[in-house]
């Protein structure tokens, strides 16, 4: 059991700790029929078309009820029935922004330990913050404890010998990580995503299908062969690494292996962020490529051109009750992630710059796919799409076009990143060299990341 008692150096006593959680704050009780009819809600039950999501998310009430520390009186916290209400909110928004449900087998092992659950928890008053007034005091007050929470786990599971409390603490730090990019800043989350990569890689090392030995003897990691990693942990971190190398322009965490190629038509962890696993694999291609490996596949720029184009969208998935609108914004969503990649295939390893037609060919399409998502929630997958098309936007239309849609990537309607802070490094962008539409290279983009948010 984890105890968050503040340190005796810090000057706080057993009874500020307990003030300062969140029972201190006025909370709306609800009775048993109420937490009953959230438990049982057709709302719900429509957003996870499956009994098992709301097993799932009763377990986890269960749970982060049963693990509330010794210290903090749970009838004075609060009662179950606010537990139920504030994590049945926050599933049900993070649920509507995602890609599509997540397979059963993974909806089964989502935030069933107690620091996970901890964390979900600390989540969902930060998005109920944020989602109200986020200038209140909770924001930073979430904040404060999730940190508390980040040094707590580090602290009790860096000594742990068995692995699945190794794969705990990476899954509750990748949350950590998720809720710091969202409600901080990239630079905040990026350094929470640094401090899982001992963690990843300590649970990659006891399985020796997941690294191969060069024959210089170095290891590497394979990337296909963690998207078929029975740890859901395991895949989540080399996504996150990808995205950041691609939007932040950071070299990846890992040395990726690319002999053997994904598998087009596993799902991965496409529920939740949207990218096709062969096109993220080709992302994390130029990744590396960028990073100053060039090993096959990645000595020829036209095998990774070759792969995407030929890629095919394998058939949506689709849920009970689902609109055509929903299904036909997945795909236009899929096939903008073709484009995403073209254009970084091309600019960021050919280095031509935005003004090359396939470039400009590609972000007239991304527009154009654009449409099918808009008013929609799962339309905070484009947020890549809107980075890409603005770095290499030419004409004032299209860059206020995109401008005004970063700008609604804040509060709770979010997918890794906060739209504000890339509203203002485009704008860095496209005042400096891009001023008056002119030309500018992958490169000039990174360069303005690293004026605007420095890591």
């Amino acid at each position: 059991m984890v105890k968050l008692v503040p340190r005796d150096n810090e000057h706080h006593t057993v009874d500020d700790y307990n003030r300062s959680w969140p029972h201190s704050q006025p909370l709306t009780t609800h009775g048993r029929a109420r937490t009953r009819w959230l438990l049982n809600d057709r709302n719900l039950t429509r957003t996870a078309s499956s009994t098992q999501f709301v097993k799932d998310l009763q377990v986890i009430i269960q749970s982060l009820c049963a693990s509330i520390p010794p210290s903090v009186d749970a009838i004075q916290v609060m009662r179950g029935e606010h537990f139920g209400q504030i994590i049945h909110e926050y599933h049900l928004q993070r649920a509507s922004y995602w890609f599509t449900l997540p397979p059963s087998s993974v909806a089964g092992s989502l935030f069933r330990q107690k620091s996970s659950i901890w964390v979900i928890y600390l989540g969902a008053r930060l998005f109920q913050a944020l989602g109200g007034n986020p200038h209140t005091t909770t924001v930073p007050r979430c904040i404060n404890w999730i940190d508390k929470l980040e040094q707590k786990f580090a602290c009790n599971f860096r000594n742990s010998s068995t692995q699945n409390d190794v794969a705990e603490w990476l899954l509750t730090q990748l949350e950590v990580a998720f809720l710091k990019f969202t409600a901080v800043g990239s630079g905040s989350g990026y350094l929470a995503l640094k401090k899982a990569l001992p963690v990843f890689l300590r649970l990659v090392a006891v399985d020796p299908s997941l690294h191969i030995e060069r024959p210089r003897g170095d290891l590497v990691i394979s990337f296909s062969r963690t998207f078929s990693a029975p740890r859901y942990e395991i895949q989540w971190f080399v996504v996150n690494d990808t995205i950041t190398s691609l939007l932040l322009g950071v070299q990846p965490m890992v040395e990726y292996d690319y002999n053997s190629e994904c598998d087009s038509t596993s799902h991965g962890l496409e529920w939740i962020h949207g990218i096709p696993v062969a096109l993220a694999e080709t992302i994390s291609q130029v990744n590396s490529w960028r990073a100053g490996s060039r090993v096959a596949p990645l000595d020829d720029w036209r095998n990774l051109e070759t792969r995407v184009l030929a890629w095919q969208s394998p058939r949506t998935v689709t849920e009970p009750q689902e609109s055509g609108a929903n299904i036909t914004a997945r795909l236009a969503i899929q096939e903008g992630w073709r484009h995403v990649t073209l254009i970084y295939i091309y600019m960021g390893m050919c280095g031509v710059s935005s003004h090359d037609p396939r470039v400009q060919t590609l972000i007239m399409h991304i527009m154009q796919l654009g449409e099918a998502v808009n008013d929609l929630p799962i339309g905070v997958h484009v947020f890549v799409h809107c980075v890409v098309v603005g770095l290499a936007a030419r004409y004032e239309r299209h860059r206020c076009t995109v401008h005004e849609k970063l700008l609604s990537f804040k509060g709770t309607r979010v997918w890794l990143f906060h739209g504000v802070e890339f509203g203002r490094i485009l704008e860095h962008l496209w005042y400096g060299v891009g001023a008056g539409g002119g030309p500018v290279t992958w490169d000039d983009y990174v360069r303005s990341r690293c004026a605007v948010v420095p890591i």
